[in-house]
């Protein structure tokens, strides 16, 4: 089988090519601490384990010795040691520890670091390792900031990551977090949900070996039935079920797309590399949105990133086109994917574009993380090297729906209606009043000729103050402009504003941006771009 980098998932280890040799592979398990790179005020710091492949190499867990390190000083060291050695025998496997911030360290906020020392014992050897046990990585700690305060709150607004992978995405060089483990991390950092978005080529593998496929779809089964008891379990959090589907775009190219709440398989393997330069995917993104179902909710995944050359000749990647992008039954597009980038003003770009030509389609934030709540460590060249870099985490790029019910169903629901704002922490939202009179939330459309818009604005000193609210009406056909501005806040934090009357002569939209600065945490200027509000004449 064939792999073409980069990879975005915690590192597998142990696959080697054919006739090749692996510097960094090696007898044991993968061992990987994890937590999250945020930290709410009033929760305990969850520091995930995860061990993977203990079926083929056991090992014994002795201990887990945490330090804590502030301002350069160590604050704090404690030892979780068990009674007897945990035998783990399993292929996968998780624990997660608290570090509770009680007595003196409550007053402790701002930047902090961890370090995750694992004592287990393999074949009678005691080996100690620091934050993961893969060869050439910095063994770096555990980076997080502690805010003062949550997430800013607009009452019925809730916080989540749209785009992970769980372990159920594993093949020869990569595999995701545990779904059962990744609420107690998403509560620490403020969050209500997450989306899992395993790849198509992945979930029609058999359980017990990831280069063979099984026509009963056992993973795909297996991660229904996680996530249905994660939701019976979990209360006021919500996982969405999904699936990262491969198919062919309007050049016959492999893209990915983003199916939330499908209950449906939809093969995509064109470039699962799994057979020798065959490329060609099951379905086009056409056969996709007239097949599935629809209460289905369906958005392009990061159509605008620029693919690598060498997965274009190998592996026929490529970006959505904008004919795709415009395909009447596509719900939106994910634009904004673990960092604001190039691709990301691209894909504005396109959706103002569209929006222009009267097409309701709606913008989506995610992070494609697979495991990575804290740093990215993943294999850079197959069998030879690692990368790490401080993006993409889980968590990082957030979606933020409006439901008064925390449910799977309803979250999906409003994604598909366009209640949603993007954003890396600051929360704006917008209604319009018109004349009619008619009232409309993010996502709607409303009757009228004269409107005023109402503005909450919300942002804390963790994410920094409000530099610049920006609100654009759009007249179908005719273009964009700025509607009006705001740079001068009685307060810095929050803005509760109603507009003069405007006028609409023609179909059109209204929308609008903030911008933060002088941020105290760790993500820099703030951001948040709602999706637009419709106003037809009357």
């Amino acid at each position: 089988m064939m792999i073409i980098p980069p990879f975005f998932l915690y590192a597998e280890t142990h696959y080697r090519f054919k006739y090749f040799f692996s510097l960094y592979k090696k007898p044991e398990p993968e061992i990987i601490a994890d937590a999250p790179h945020r930290l709410d005020p009033d929760q305990p710091f969850p520091i995930l384990i995860l061990i993977k492949d203990a079926d083929l190499y056991p090992v014994d867990m002795v201990s887990i010795r945490v330090t804590l390190y502030h301002d350069a000083r160590k604050e704090y060291t404690h030892t979780y040691e068990f009674a007897q050695p945990l035998k783990i025998r399993s292929h996968f496997w998780h624990k997660i520890v608290d570090l509770h911030f009680t007595g003196t360290l409550s007053s402790l906020f701002g930047m902090m670091y961890v370090d995750v020392e694992i004592s287990t014992v393999q074949n009678g050897k005691i080996t100690i390792m620091r934050n993961n046990n893969h060869r050439f990585t910095s063994k770096a700690p555990l980076k997080f900031y502690r805010s003062k305060t949550h997430l800013p709150s607009i009452n019925g607004w809730k916080y989540g990551d749209t785009h992970t992978h769980s372990t159920y995405t594993e093949d020869q060089v990569e595999f995701g977090s545990p779904i059962e483990a990744a609420p107690r991390l998403c509560r620490a950092m403020g969050m209500s949900f997450f989306g899992v978005m395993d790849h198509s080529y992945d979930l029609d593998d058999r359980v017990d070996n990831y280069l063979l496929n099984d026509p009963a779809l056992p993973k795909w089964d297996a991660m229904h039935g996680e996530i249905d008891r994660v939701n019976t379990k979990e209360k006021d959090f919500a996982v969405l079920r999904g699936e990262e589907v491969t198919c062919r775009n309007a050049d016959g190219k492999n893209v990915h797309f983003l199916l939330f709440g499908t209950r449906r398989f939809f093969h995509g393997s064109g470039d699962s590399a799994e057979k020798w330069l065959q490329t060609k995917s099951e379905y086009t993104i056409q056969d996709v949105l007239q097949q599935k179902d629809r209460s289905v909710v369906a958005f392009a995944s990061h159509p605008t990133e620029e693919v690598p050359v060498i997965q274009k000749l190998l592996l026929n990647r490529d970006e959505w086109t904008i004919q795709d992008m415009a395909e009447k039954e596509l719900h939106g597009i994910q634009i904004l994917n673990g960092v604001r980038s190039d691709a990301f003003y691209r894909g504005m770009d396109i959706w103002k574009w569209m929006l222009n030509r009267g097409m309701k389609k709606f913008i989506l934030a995610g992070n494609d993380a697979h495991g990575n709540f804290n740093r990215f460590i993943q294999i850079s060249i197959p069998m030879l090297s690692f990368r790490e870099k401080e993006s993409q985490l889980f968590g990082k790029m957030k979606t933020a729906v409006l439901t008064h019910t925390l449910s799977e169903e309803a979250i999906i629901e409003s994604l598909g209606k366009g209640n949603t704002v993007i954003t890396n922490g600051p929360l704006l939202t917008i209604g319009v009043e018109t004349d009619a009179p008619d009232v409309g939330i993010i996502g709607e459309t409303v009757g009228g000729k004269k409107f005023v818009v109402k503005l909450h604005g919300e942002t804390t000193d963790e994410f920094g103050q409000l530099k610049c609210i920006t609100v654009y009406m759009g007249s179908i056909g005719k273009g964009e402009r700025v509607l009006f501005e705001i740079k001068q806040f009685s307060n810095p934090h929050s803005i509760h504003r109603i507009s003069d009357w405007h006028h609409a002569e023609f179909f059109s939209y209204i929308r609008a941006e903030v911008s933060t600065h002088h941020p105290l945490g760790i993500d820099g200027d703030g951001f948040c771009y709602t999706n637009p509000i419709w106003i037809q004449p009357k």
